[in-house]
């Protein structure tokens, strides 16, 4: 079949099965596939590339522990400025108890 011109008579059925199943969501969808490649990186593009389900298992597994990480982190810096705070206001509370405990000698 030369390229440009459609003969219905020379279609294999492959390709008949196929001109069938393409409905209009398909394509809607195939266009939107090809705007969401075209959008990448091609560093991101490398990656699916070669991406295999290994890769991909390892890459979720380390973008959980990452979270992970950030949450603890936040967690022991609020922990980390809590136990300050107390520390300062024990100190200060200390030193308020002294001042009035003690006694003046003249």
């Amino acid at each position: 079949m030369p390229h440009g011109k459609f003969d219905p008579d020379k279609v294999t059925p492959v390709q008949e099965a196929f001109w069938v199943g393409l409905t209009p969501q398909r394509v809607a969808n195939m266009w939107e596939v090809a705007d969401d490649w075209a959008d990448l990186s091609p560093e991101a593009k490398e990656f699916l590339r070669g991406a295999d389900k290994e890769k991909i298992k390892q890459l979720n597994s380390t973008i959980s522990f990452m979270n992970a990480a950030g949450i603890i982190g936040k967690f022991l810096w609020i922990g980390g400025a809590t136990a300050f705070g107390l520390f300062i206001g024990l100190t200060q509370l200390w030193k308020a108890f002294g001042e009035f405990f003690t006694v003046k000698v003249k």
